[in-house]
């Protein structure tokens, strides 16, 4: 027995869990590593959807405020292995990828968001985005066409709504209740509204949106449970079509 655990002594649950490296057979025949590793990569997993929050709401336009999951206080393991030395390299691996990630979203944002926000909603305003959007018109002709050129559609309630008295655009900040593209979203996203979206954004709202590809601004907002429910039956008829149809804008 003494042999058995020796042939995979040297590979630790946590780094395994973090570097997703390959474990020899004799680990996988040991049930007692392979709960250790299974509940690693749980906390493994939990710490990146973190960072996946924390990315997201640095590419918003601008950030929402950060919504706080809970995180655990600390990770916990079967008390089968002790390599204190190792386990300090593993969350110190873990760490430094997570302060990586957030210097690369501040440079982006630097590079991106310093001057030019004002500049391209402005820009937006007089070029992209129709006089008027809402969703009580008819469905589209088109409707995979339509969705395969989207980026993002989504069910939700308004949860913050930020205007300037200098830019006829809001930016609406959305609690995701339903994500129908992509297929899964983080809990708040954030969009451009034009000034002519009728009716206008009220936190509070029930409303489904879509952004198009390359772009910041909402091309659909149906408000209320009516609009909402009538464009949720075309959406959902024409998805499943839509991931096969190429995007063909203009």
């Amino acid at each position: 027995m003494a042999a058995e655990r020796n042939e995979h002594e040297g590979v630790d649950a946590l780094m395994a869990a973090i570097t997703d490296e390959p474990l020899p057979d004799a680990a996988r025949a040991d049930a007692g590593f392979m709960a250790e590793h299974a509940a690693a990569t749980a906390e493994v997993a939990l710490l990146r959807e973190q960072l996946g929050i924390i990315g997201q709401a640095l590419s918003a336009p601008p950030a929402p405020e950060p919504v706080t999951r809970p995180v655990p206080s600390r990770l916990t393991f079967p008390a089968r292995r002790r390599h204190p030395a190792l386990r300090v390299l593993a969350y110190g691996t873990l760490a430094t990828a997570v302060v990586a990630g957030m210097v690369t979203g501040v440079a982006w944002l630097g590079a991106h968001n310093g001057g030019a926000t004002a500049d391209s909603s402005s820009a937006q305003s007089k070029s992209d985005a129709p006089a008027k959007v809402s969703g009580d018109g008819p469905p589209p002709s088109d409707p995979e066409q339509v969705l395969a050129c989207d980026r993002l559609v989504v069910e939700g309630t308004v949860a913050r709504v930020e205007t300037r008295a200098d830019d006829p655009w809001s930016t609406v900040v959305l609690t995701v209740i339903r994500s129908y593209k992509p297929a899964k979203s983080p809990t708040q996203v954030s969009f451009l509204l034009d000034g002519g979206a009728t009716p206008k954004p009220r936190t509070g709202q029930h409303v489904l949106v879509e952004v198009g590809r390359g772009q910041q601004n909402a091309s659909l907002w149906a408000v209320g449970d009516t609009r909402v429910a009538a464009n949720r039956a075309w959406i959902v008829k024409a998805l499943p079509g839509s991931l096969h149809t190429a995007c063909s804008p203009g």
